[in-house]
C-alpha cells in the first residue's frame, strides 16, 4: 500500500506599499488581500502541502509600509497582519521566514510575525523566538508521510542581531545546514530545504548557488526550493532529487524596472511513500503572472496562473483583454524557457 502526497511551492511573497493600499477596505482601517490570490487559490488548495517564502514581517497597521532604511539604504517592507489569514485561506500551510527582510522591523517584528502566523494556523521555519525552537527542523505529518522543512538566508540586509541572539535567524552556514539536514533526514521521510540565496534579477544561478545546491543534494535533501533573485531560475532534477534555484516572485509589483519580477513559478511535486521508501513521482510547473487591474482610477492586483491551458480557459477574469492574454502567453513561454535551461 502506498500514499501519494502532492506538494505546491511558490517563491517570494512580497507586498509593497501600492499593493497594500489596493487591499484596504473602503471606509475601514482593515485590509483584504484575498482577491489578489483568488485565481491561484484553487491550485494552492488542491495540494496536500503548500509552501511559500514570506519576504516581509507582519504586524500592526502603519502609516507607511515600505521605505528605505536610514542606516543601511536597503528597502524595508512590512505588511498588516490580515495578510496571514488571507494566505491561510488561499491554501498556504507553511511559510519560510529565513530571508534578507526578516529583520526589517527588528527583533520585535520578527517575533510578532511568528506569533501572527501561529494565530493564522500557518507553520513556519527559518526565524525563531527561542534558542530551543531554533534547534529543531519543522516536521509535518501529511497523511502519514513525515516531511521536514528547513530554511536559511544569505543575509539580513546589514541589520544585525546581538551575538547572544544569533540563533533567531538561520544563515547559510554550511556546517549548520549539513548538520540540521542530517538530523531532518533521520526524523522524516522527505526533506525540503529552502535557501534564500543568489543574485537579484538574474535568471542564471551563480557559483555559490550551484555549490550550495550540489552540497544539499549530496547531503540528502530531496527537494531544494530557492528564493531571493525575484525572477525565475532553472529547475534541475537528479535521479529522485530536484532543485529549483529560484521560484521567482509569487506576488510583487515590478521591482527596479524588471518586468520579469511579475513572473513566478508554481511548482507541483508528487511524492509517494510505500514499504520501499519515499520517492519523487513527478514535477509539474505552472507559470504565474501578477496582473495590474485599473479600478476607478486606482490599481488592484491579481496573481494568475498563466500556462497555455489556463490562459485559454474560462476560469480567469472575463475582463482580460486579448492583448493581455497574448502578454500572458508570452510570459508563460518565457518562464518555462528559463525553467528548462541547463545548468552547467
Amino acid at each position: 500500500m502506498s500514499t501519494i502526497i502532492r506538494i505546491a511551492a511558490v517563491g517570494d511573497i512580497l507586498v509593497p506599499e501600492s499593493m497594500i493600499r489596493s487591499a484596504r477596505i473602503a471606509g475601514s482601517a482593515r485590509y483584504d488581500f484575498a482577491p489578489i490570490f483568488r485565481y491561484a487559490a484553487p491550485l494552492l488548495r488542491s495540494a496536500d502541502l503548500t509552501i511559500g517564502n514570506l519576504e516581509l514581517p507582519l504586524g500592526g497597521h502603519a502609516s507607511r509600509y515600505t521605505y528605505r532604511h536610514p542606516k543601511t539604504g536597503f528597502y524595508t517592507f512590512h505588511a498588516p497582519a490580515e495578510l496571514a489569514s488571507d494566505l491561510k485561506a488561499s491554501g498556504f500551510d507553511v511559510l519560510v521566514t529565513g530571508n534578507n527582510h526578516c529583520l526589517d522591523r527588528g527583533m520585535t517584528g520578527l517575533i510578532r510575525t511568528l506569533d501572527i502566523l501561529d494565530e493564522a494556523g500557518i507553520a513556519h521555519t527559518g526565524t525563531f523566538r527561542s534558542e530551543a525552537e531554533s534547534g529543531r527542523p519543522l516536521l509535518l505529518d501529511i497523511k502519514g508521510v513525515r516531511i521536514a522543512v528547513l530554511s536559511y538566508s544569505k543575509s539580513t540586509n546589514r541589520l544585525t542581531l546581538p551575538q547572544s541572539c544569533a540563533w533567531m535567524v538561520n544563515r547559510l552556514d554550511e556546517e549548520q545546514m549539513l548538520r540540521e539536514l542530517a538530523a531532518a533526514r533521520r526524523a522524516a521521510d522527505y526533506t525540503i530545504v529552502c535557501p534564500h540565496f543568489g543574485k537579484e534579477y538574474t535568471h542564471e544561478p551563480g557559483k555559490v548557488q550551484k555549490r550550495l545546491v550540489r552540497m544539499l543534494l549530496e547531503g540528502g535533501a530531496d527537494l531544494v526550493l530557492g528564493a531571493h533573485p525575484h525572477v525565475v531560475q532553472p529547475v534541475v532534477r537528479t535521479g529522485g532529487q530536484a532543485a529549483a534555484y529560484s521560484l521567482g516572485n509569487f506576488i510583487s509589483t515590478t521591482l527596479m524596472g524588471h518586468a520579469a519580477t511579475r513572473n513566478g513559478l508554481l511548482l507541483l511535486a508528487a511524492i509517494e511513500k510505500d514499504a520501499a521508501g519515499t520517492r519523487l513521482l513527478s514535477l509539474d510547473y505552472v507559470p504565474t503572472w501578477v496582473r495590474r487591474v485599473p479600478v476607478s482610477g486606482a490599481i488592484s492586483y491579481q496573481v494568475l496562473p498563466v500556462s497555455e491551458i489556463s490562459v485559454s480557459g474560462s476560469h480567469l477574469p472575463s475582463t482580460i483583454h486579448p492583448r493581455e492574454r497574448k502578454a500572458m502567453r508570452l510570459a508563460a513561454r518565457y518562464t518555462m524557457g528559463i525553467v528548462h535551461r541547463s545548468v552547467k
